[in-house]
């Protein structure tokens, strides 16, 4: 595969085993790690798949996991896809669920809920189905990959919430406590735009002051990164006032320097 046709996925950051073996196909496919609250991978901005090792798949049908994420998954995506990783003997034989349940789930899966069912011997093989399904997509059909998707039906709250997780180094928790604390997406700009990072007297960041300092776990290079987002560069007070410290500490030197 040619460099322009080098393709590109999103895999949920859970997804360690994966990522470790696409690690070895970097020469063809890369990815992006991000928590994801639907799918386990990501294709394109229509395409993605919930993975299911042989046991989970039955423990989730047993717990009722499975169709509630298949749910979220149809709803966001148009065409979703249930990879079936390792469905063998082994697997009817040591969950306690009867053969016939397990089949009886998948019929419903497929031809009452629409989702394309695709059975894997392992994870080897898991690999090379979606690399497959991401060549397809997005070399034959050109389609565009798109990170973030939101599921349909969701409340005024979680919508909110869900634009303040577009925001770089934070997750669906850290998003909720901004949105709990602020209320709607204006205000934690506004949040954010008046909290200001605080260095030390050499000049290197130390911490925040201002609104977010009320909140846990939120950092200077939160502040810094997003601010940059947001507003775009610009220098806090603080970064202002060590840089006239410094400049005209520089001036003083010079005009010593001038001195017979």
């Amino acid at each position: 595969m040619s460099q322009n046709h080098k393709l590109k996925i999103i895999i949920d950051n859970r997804e360690r085993k994966l990522m470790k073996l696409l690690d070895k196909r970097k020469d063809t496919i890369n990815y992006e790690s991000q928590q994801l609250d639907i799918a386990d991978i990501i294709i394109t901005e229509d395409l993605a798949i919930e993975r299911k090792e042989g046991n989970d798949f039955v423990s989730s049908i047993m717990d009722n996991r499975l169709f509630e994420q298949l749910l979220r998954l149809k709803e966001t995506y148009p065409t979703p896809v249930l990879i079936l990783e390792g469905l063998n003997s082994e697997t009817f034989e040591n969950t306690g669920m009867k053969k016939s349940s397990i089949y009886g789930a998948l019929a419903f899966i497929s031809y009452k809920m629409g989702i394309a069912v695709i059975p894997t011997l392992n994870l080897e093989d898991t690999a090379i189905v979606i690399e497959r399904m991401a060549y397809r997509e997005q070399v034959k059909d050109d389609m565009p990959l798109l990170s973030r998707k939101a599921p349909k039906g969701m409340s005024v709250e979680d919508r909110r919430t869900y634009i303040i997780e577009g925001f770089v180094d934070i997750g669906p928790k850290k998003a909720k406590s901004l949105i709990e604390k602020y209320e709607t997406p204006y205000k934690v700009f506004k949040a954010i735009k008046n909290t200001e990072i605080t260095f030390t007297k050499t000049g290197n960041p130390k911490g925040i002051d201002g609104p977010l300092k009320e909140l846990r776990g939120f950092s200077w290079k939160f502040v810094q990164k997003n601010k940059e987002i947001l507003f775009g560069k610009f220098k806090d007070k603080s970064q202002r006032r060590i840089d006239d410290t410094y400049k005209n500490s520089l001036e003083g030197g010079c005009h010593t320097n001038h001195k017979v």
